[in-house]
């Protein structure tokens, strides 16, 4: 037989590829009478180019795809893209340099249609080139009209579940995007800033505060100190006067004022932070808001009328200065809220928002989560203390272009709101007319179209009604849906993401399908790390990917490379991104190819049929293959590839290639003195344990796995694929202990052997006169079947054992075993 002396994978991973797609050998019901095993794909958003960080979660998912299609299921695993809302839009204004604003609202849209469908297209082919088993006519993109109609729908269920309210109310806001955002889009960053002490006036008497906004001072509308503070008693229920701008606010007690913190006085403004609003609420304080949409300074900061925020804090600060009123200042570093979205600093404002109601249901969010096996299991935490902290209800509007709209009219004279009927959705009520004519509670035909679109997470975490196709003339809820303890109804087996995203995507999913269905979104959670730079900070397409491109990767390391790279850290933890792991896939990919050349070359003839004996070794070989397939299959179940190809790898490399094949090779070759059963013995242990190790390394490294598959085993094996034949499931008795015991030991002998040699600069072949060995009686009667192999693999004229181990004998890895050896003069060719 005639094999390729070397694998080129620069030609086969595209082949390969073609051939996987072009026979639907990913195709979901393929095989339709096996179990469902569902996926709750990530879909990318589409606001980028992909990094490195995405190949990194990405893969770790379709591995875990590819181990469940050779257990037996019928495997689906969608693809979909998250191309509508804010990210999107930030995309179009960079690479286009244009606003809504400038060009209209729908050539704006349009604009964002045409770019994230281009970045679609290139995102396939990159996903493509990595092997990826999905099946690409399970596609969407959540901003089709599939998806807008779930969308939709479920808002409507959530509505007449009294779940949906409009409220004017203080809104986490960004400036820079122009729109109300979400608690969970939110995150902390440290950043510079300083303590200005600034004295507010009453009666002719300093009243200092100590604050890092002064440009809030003309939203101040109240001061407050703690009522067991007696240093300011005697002004409470007075008003002081705002430095700057003249006008008087009420002094207050609450207990929410720390009077260790700065003088104990302190402003409250419309709004700073989370402790205004309360105060605002519960003292029934002013509203001033002073600044615009786009965070530049309104009318009610008179004299800084169009100055950005910052622009605003410089000049208060000078005039302050000027007017003796800023008494002393202290440089800080603080964290601060910023929007994860554009890093911009979080203010607050008042305006009319859409809202899900969850405050009064976190003892149900934190149960649901409970339900769902979360790996690692730490994670699980993770999801619990955000939503323990959870402080708002779910903001769902946004005040931007690209998205799903609400499906709603909202009557322009009494304010009552008109919703679209269900059998009518998708609707855009800025193009569609309302399903009535008039208003129904004042008759009013004024009814006008809802001009907020829906915050992306809204769709976002509808993938698992997507997939099911949720109330759809040809859902598969039923197919899908899982029985898990307590009777609890699973929709999908599994969801897989990042950890960053627990408190947006996993949270939000949790929520809509706890609100909307009263089941839980998935089995199981698989929750991955990040790829850091070497600063340690998470990649990410809107801080800057790596400087290399994943393409680029792949084409200089290859896809099989680049996927081993991508599981050679445990499931959840950040890891650096890092050249060794891609040089230990090559040292792998290499040797797994040698190792196969050899063992097909020995296999030839190999009749599977044919009367055998199996010797110890070939047992000891096959319960070791049994060991790490367990390891393997425990593993992979639980998500934890890395584990599971730390099982394997020891097999293959040490057990298999280091030893076994050593250890056989004069049986394997036939030569004098082994018979033709026992030569067919060492063939069907290394027939069993190579296609063991090509099919436990295929999730991770599909492509030269399946290349070797068929340079000798598909015809034997009368499936098509490697991806599609059945993972390795030996049997339980392979793994007799006696004889794992026993190849173990003559295993450590043989490395003393190795060590005696390689002490002596000695070859390997070089030949020995007699191997002795210093053990006890009870493992010399162990080792006694395999004094023959002992024998072969040293190259000795003969195994004695040894009384007891002199200054010449070498330790083993077993501490029953010691081991000399007289080296002879190796004879010239």
């Amino acid at each position: 037989m005639k094999l390729p002396k070397r694998y080129k994978p620069a030609e086969a991973e595209p082949r390969w590829q073609k051939i996987w797609e072009e026979a639907g050998l990913y195709r979901f019901d393929r095989f339709p009478d096996r179990p469902i095993y569902s996926i709750d794909t990530p879909p990318p958003t589409v606001s980028g180019a992909i990094h490195i960080g995405h190949v990194f979660s990405y893969v770790q998912a379709e591995v875990v795809a590819r181990f469940w299609r050779m257990r037996g299921y019928n495997v689906y695993y969608p693809f979909g893209f998250d191309d509508n809302g804010l990210p999107s839009e930030r995309l179009v204004e960079k690479e286009k340099g244009v606003t809504a604003a400038e060009v209209g609202r729908e050539t704006f849209v349009r604009m964002c249609l045409e770019l994230t469908q281009q970045y679609e297209r290139e995102f396939k082919v990159f996903w493509r080139s990595l092997g990826f088993s999905v099946d690409w006519d399970e596609n969407y993109s959540t901003i089709d009209s599939f998806s807008q109609r779930i969308s939709q729908r479920s808002f409507l269920d959530l509505h007449a579940k009294d779940r949906i309210y409009r409220k004017e109310a203080p809104t986490l806001w960004c400036p820079e995007c122009h729109t109300a955002i979400a608690q969970a889009e939110i995150e902390d960053a440290e950043h510079s800033s300083v303590f200005y002490d600034v004295a507010f006036q009453l009666d002719g008497r300093d009243l200092i505060i100590s604050t890092t906004r002064p440009e809030l001072l003309p939203a101040c509308v109240g001061m407050f100190a703690h009522p067991g503070d007696e240093r300011y008693r005697d002004i409470i229920g007075k008003k002081a006067t705002v430095p700057l701008f003249g006008y008087e606010v009420p002094i207050l007690l609450d207990e929410k004022a720390d009077p260790e913190k700065g003088t104990g006085l302190v402003m409250c403004c419309t709004f700073g932070d989370t402790t205004d609003i309360a105060w605002w609420q519960e003292h029934g304080l002013d509203t001033r808001i002073v600044f615009d949409e786009s965070g530049k300074m309104n009318e009610l900061a008179s004299g800084y009328e169009g100055l950005g925020l910052r622009q605003a804090r410089a000049r208060m600060v000078e005039d302050l200065k000027a007017q003796g009123l800023c008494k002393s200042e202290e440089p800080i570093t603080h964290d601060v809220n910023v929007h994860e979205r554009c890093g911009t600093e979080i203010e607050f404002s008042v305006a009319r928002q859409w809202f899900v109601r969850v405050l009064d249901l976190k003892d149900e969010i934190i149960a649901a989560g409970e339900k769902v096996d979360w790996c690692p299991e730490y994670m699980g935490v993770r999801f619990r203390n955000w939503v323990e902290n959870l402080k708002w209800d779910w903001c769902i509007s946004r005040q931007r272009y690209y998205g799903v709209p609400f499906p709603l009219w909202v009557c322009k004279d009494c304010g009552e709101v008109v919703f679209a009927r269900e059998e009518d959705l998708p609707v855009d009520p800025a193009v569609a007319a309302p399903p009535v004519a008039a208003c129904v509670s004042c008759g009013s035909k004024e009814l006008e179209p809802e001009r907020d679109i829906m915050d992306t997470w809204m769709t976002s975490s509808c993938t698992p009604f997507l997939n099911v196709k949720w109330r759809e003339h040809d859902s598969r809820i039923e197919r899908f849906k899982k029985e898990g303890e307590g009777a609890t109804e699973f929709l999908m087996d599994l969801r897989p993401q990042a950890h960053d995203i627990i408190r947006t995507w996993a949270y939000y999913t949790v929520v809509k399908s706890v609100l909307n269905e009263g089941k839980i979104p998935w089995r199981t959670a698989m929750i991955s790390g990040h790829v850091l730079h070497p600063d340690r900070a998470k990649l990410s397409k809107s801080k800057g990917g790596s400087a290399k491109s994943p393409a680029a990767v792949v084409e200089e390391r290859s896809a099989d490379a680049t996927r081993y790279w991508a599981c050679s850290s445990r499931l959840g933890t950040d890891t650096m991104y890092a050249d060794e792991p891609f040089e230990d896939a090559k040292r792998l990919i290499t040797k797994l190819w040698n190792a196969s050349k050899f063992a097909i070359m020995r296999l030839e003839d190999f009749d599977p049929d044919a009367p055998r004996e199996l010797a110890l070794i070939d047992r000891w070989l096959l319960g070791r293959l049994y060991l790490a397939n367990e390891h393997a299959t425990k593993d992979f179940v639980k998500c934890e590839y890395h584990a599971a190809v730390q099982a394997v790898e020891p097999f293959f490399w040490h057990c298999l290639c280091d030893n076994y094949i050593e250890i056989a090779k004069k049986r394997l070759y036939g030569d004098e003195g082994y018979d033709d059963a026992s030569r067919r013995g060492a063939q069907y242990t290394l027939y069993l344990a190579l296609l063991g190790v090509l099919k436990m390394l295929a999730p991770v490294i599909p492509h030269v796995t399946e290349e070797i598959y068929h340079l000798y085993f598909a015809e034997r094996e009368g499936v098509e694929s490697i991806h599609v034949s059945a993972w390795p499931d030996p049997p339980p008795e392979w793994a007799d202990p006696e004889i794992l015991e026993a190849g173990d030991l003559a295993l450590a002998a043989i490395e003393g052997m190795r060590k005696v040699k390689s002490t002596h600069k000695a070859s390997v072949a070089t030949p020995v006169g007699a191997l002795r060995i210093a053990c006890d009686d009870e493992t010399w009667t162990k080792l006694d079947p395999l004094l023959p192999e002992l024998k072969d693999v040293s190259n000795a004229q003969t195994v004695e054992r040894a009384a007891e181990a002199g200054p010449e004998f070498v330790e083993t890895d077993s501490p029953l075993i010691h081991v000399a050896a007289e080296l002879l003069e190796q004879e010239e060719d």
